[in-house]
């Protein structure tokens, strides 16, 4: 359903009208204002996302460079394993004693776009004062599953052989938090080490229902494209997860032990069509006994704190550096 916007911020969803909250900063309220399409017209209908590919990833080179603006680092690219990873240092490297924290990070983009986006990364190292390695894994539908967590496997492999477990932590936005949690669950099943902590930011755990949320945000067209059913040919989870088994543990960990999980952050906002797919995660490790912590953004949507100069962004990235700070050091 098309919606358009007043002067006023208040989207008219066909006729239901729904204001912008006074309870956001007045950045945000701006920012939930504008079209999430800027000046370009909607889509007439929907598109594979992977035929945005070459559009979206000039965007997120450009957040890149907003963002260290705002966060200066330094950014290098390596190959670890055979894997294109960036790795992105603080300018002024911390002390932390006997310890040597290191955390590796997973962009968004659907599992099918995205790569060399840093814009989770560069903040983290620098408020932090950690290292982060932002593994740039193979996409689909070109390198459908398990191909992206075979490459974080091994590069997690790599890292330890220079850090211990306990000195290494693991977090995404989107995609990237699907795909940590898939990672902690492969880690689990081959029997290694699993990190100090996890991130599993407006993401959840179970690729095969992504709840409420999620139809009631396709049913609206609010705020971005619909999220297509897998049966979709145009659907990213499903040219993700290609012949393999949409329920197992593997692809959908919340559907499998998560026991022994480590303590995890998670982290949306009420107007993110996955706010019901983290919720669900959340619960599913508190009943597995795993540290978890959920915090929820009024009004926000998506991935929110890519915008960093927004208070709500700087406060989402603050609770990701506590959390960070508190496992690792």
């Amino acid at each position: 359903m098309p919606y358009s916007i007043d002067a006023d911020g208040t989207v008219d969803l066909g006729g239901t009208r729904v204001p912008v909250p006074a309870t956001v900063s007045e950045q945000a309220r701006a920012y939930l204002g504008a079209s999430p399409w800027g000046d370009a017209p909607m889509p007439e209908g929907p598109t594979a996302m992977w035929e945005s590919r070459a559009a979206v990833d000039a965007v997120m080179l450009q957040l890149n460079d907003i963002t260290r603006a705002a966060f200066p680092v330094e950014i290098e690219e390596i190959s670890i394993r055979g894997v294109r990873c960036h790795f992105v240092k603080p300018l002024e490297p911390k002390s932390f004693g006997d310890r040597r924290p290191v955390l590796i990070n997973m962009h968004g983009g659907g599992f099918v776009m995205g790569s060399g986006a840093l814009v989770e990364a560069i903040p983290i190292a620098h408020l932090t004062g950690i290292p982060v390695i932002s593994v740039d894994y193979r996409l689909a539908p070109e390198h459908p599953f398990p191909a992206a967590t075979d490459d974080i496997v091994a590069v997690y492999r790599a890292v330890m052989e220079h850090h211990g477990p306990g000195d290494i932590g693991i977090y995404g936005t989107s995609a990237g938090g699907f795909l940590t949690g898939q990672t902690a669950m492969r880690l689990k099943v081959e029997g290694l080490p699993l990190p100090a902590c996890l991130g599993i930011f407006t993401a959840g755990g179970d690729l095969s229902d992504l709840g409420d949320s999620a139809r009631i945000f396709t049913l609206s067209g609010f705020w971005g494209e619909p999220i297509l059913p897998t049966d979709d040919a145009l659907s990213e989870i499903r040219a993700y997860v290609g012949g393999a088994d949409i329920k197992s543990p593997l692809v959908s960990p919340a559907l499998g032990d998560l026991s022994g999980f480590p303590p995890t952050l998670l982290v949306t906002g009420t107007r993110d069509a996955v706010l019901s797919a983290t919720a669900s995660m959340h619960r599913a490790l508190l009943r597995a006994g795993v540290d978890a912590d959920l915090v929820v953004f009024e009004a926000m949507p998506h991935a929110h704190w890519y915008n960093v100069h927004m208070p709500e962004g700087r406060e989402a990235i603050d609770i990701m550096v506590r959390h960070f700070l508190k496992w690792l050091t």
